[in-house]
């Protein structure tokens, strides 16, 4: 098949405005199957349901469907946001699923990652605090919200709000977020890896030593913290 741009706005227009099909063949369309358990499976975190032919990114704030074709290409639908976005690549692993929402941000601010969005509920909390309190204060603003409104937080969120924050290029915040992390999870080998990550880019190696000693302290035969120790040692010679 071959397709202008023109005519793929004009079939997501109709598609959209019920041309195609009726309102109530389109909701059926993209609802979701669930499983036994009465979760959504899909194709990675984003891309969390599957539904008739359409993969569905399902979440409180602007949900989206997609018809997506071998990580390069993908059609996006925000049902709630009367738009769509068509990423057309011919790369492998381009992942068009992982950063449509960045695109879909310069037409609605609010869902810019540097304006919180994709985080959890909870942690959107978090992140208006830190917003006006600064990054430095993570451990007891995260206190005083699991205090006062009983807020509990996931481990693998905050890990990844933390990388989210390294690919905004904002290091010292990210390495507030990985160390509260530890400071919620002491127990496990991940938080402190990230740290350690952190500290690294930031340039204190000696830093990331120590957490990734922590790591094999914590799991002696975690290979990567071994590998990241030995490529330290040779970076300190």
């Amino acid at each position: 098949m071959a397709s202008t741009a023109t005519e793929l706005a004009h079939w997501l227009i109709a598609l959209q405005t019920n041309q195609l099909m009726g309102a109530d063949s389109v909701r059926k369309m993209w609802t979701p199957t669930r499983l036994l358990n009465g979760n959504t499976q899909g194709f990675n975190q984003r891309l969390n349901g599957y539904s008739l032919g359409w993969p569905v990114m399902a979440r409180e704030e602007h949900p989206a469907i997609a018809a997506v074709g071998g990580d390069r290409a993908g059609v996006f639908v925000y049902p709630e946001d009367n738009m769509s976005i068509v990423i057309l690549t011919n790369l492998i692993g381009a992942l068009p699923s992982q950063f449509v929402d960045e695109i879909a941000g310069f037409y609605i601010p609010e869902m810019k990652r540097e304006n919180g969005f994709g985080l959890s509920k909870n942690l959107k909390k978090l992140w208006q605090v830190l917003e006006v309190q600064g990054y430095e204060n993570a451990i007891e603003a995260a206190h005083i919200l699991s205090q006062k409104e009983h807020i509990q937080f996931d481990e693998k969120n905050i890990n990844q709000w933390g990388y989210s924050l390294i690919n905004q290029d904002k290091l010292n915040e990210a390495l507030a977020i990985f160390k509260l992390n530890t400071h919620l999870f002491p127990n496990s080998y991940n938080t402190f890896d990230s740290l350690a990550e952190a500290y690294w880019y930031l340039g204190y190696h000696k830093h990331a030593i120590a957490n990734y000693n922590h790591v094999l302290t914590l799991q002696p035969d975690n290979a990567h913290a071994k590998k990241q120790l030995a490529k330290l040692a040779k970076l300190n010679q």
